[in-house]
């Protein structure tokens, strides 16, 4: 991925993907497709980040895609209501576009002449979008559904669906092309949905969950941070808070936490690979039950 530029606190990166898929379509004569559903996917998402964004939750990155732009959103931590609405927003536009193309063909015969197919399309999109699968909209509403003690396991479930239905847009794909018809939409929705749920993070739940952590008959506040998966042991074991008790949020590059250790793992993972191992490796061991 390849960052471009900064708006406001907003990054703009573009995929090198976008490239090899314009080359592709070119190739196959497919422009009026591709540009279609770039235009149409980018309607889709910026209604996400359009609602984020006057809802008061900051959008992080705007990524360019062969699909279109992805917004990565910053709502965690939304009410239920907020999220519904922010997951909701892309279907709604789809659907608003597709009406739009709808009662263009109707009025303006010239348009309806060029059969471009941007009704079908952002219809499909909506109705894509909206299956419970990760990382589709679908799936990120019915996610936010549950409760925290069961989202890693409602998580891993859906990130299960997303891989089958890119591999089910993958065997249409190729079931196309062997009766003559290239839909490259297919080809890379299907390559786009299993690389995305793949990499979707997996919630760690938080060991400790009060404000306070008790030990034997007296407390001591704890206190949360923010840490890098690149960062060190040493450097994180310097940023720990004396007086209270510290539980490390451990984010990547995207600025999505991936894990939660507390002090306790974070020394005793020290003891076994080192102080100056990186966290990432930290969060592998804790993966590993060896913490």
């Amino acid at each position: 991925m390849l960052r471009l530029f900064r708006i406001g606190e907003t990054e703009i990166k573009c995929s090198i993907s976008l490239i090899i898929a314009g080359v592709l379509a070119v190739i196959l004569g497919r422009e009026t497709e591709a540009v279609i559903a770039f235009v149409s996917l980018t309607v889709h998402e910026a209604a996400h980040a359009m609602l984020a964004f006057r809802l008061g939750y900051p959008v992080r990155s705007v990524e360019i895609q062969p699909f279109g732009f992805v917004a990565r959103l910053d709502c965690t931590n939304a009410p239920p209501i907020d999220l519904a609405a922010v997951y909701a927003a892309g279907p709604v536009a789809s659907i608003t576009m597709a009406a739009f193309s709808s009662l263009m063909e109707s009025m303006v015969p010239e348009y309806a002449a060029a059969k471009l197919g941007l009704t079908e399309y952002n219809l499909l999109i909506a109705a894509v979008n909206m299956l419970p699968a990760m990382p589709l909209d679908g799936g990120r509403l019915l996610y936010s559904a549950f409760s925290s003690k069961s989202q890693s396991m409602a998580m891993r479930a859906l990130k299960i669906c997303g891989v089958i239905t890119g591999i089910v847009f993958l065997t249409m794909f190729v079931i196309m092309l062997v009766y003559n018809a290239v839909n490259l939409t297919f080809a890379v929705m299907g390559v786009f949905l299993i690389i995305a749920a793949i990499k979707e993070p997996i919630p760690v739940n938080n060991p400790i969950s009060r404000k306070r952590f008790i030990t034997g008959r007296s407390s001591v506040p704890v206190r949360v941070i923010a840490a890098s998966e690149g960062m060190s042991i040493s450097k994180a074991m310097s940023m720990l808070p004396a007086g209270s008790y510290a539980v490390l949020n451990v984010i990547d590059e995207e600025l999505r936490r991936i894990a939660v250790i507390d002090e306790k793992q974070l020394m005793e993972a020290a003891k076994k690979l080192g102080a100056s191992a990186k966290l990432s490796d930290a969060v592998a061991l804790y993966r590993g039950m060896m913490l």
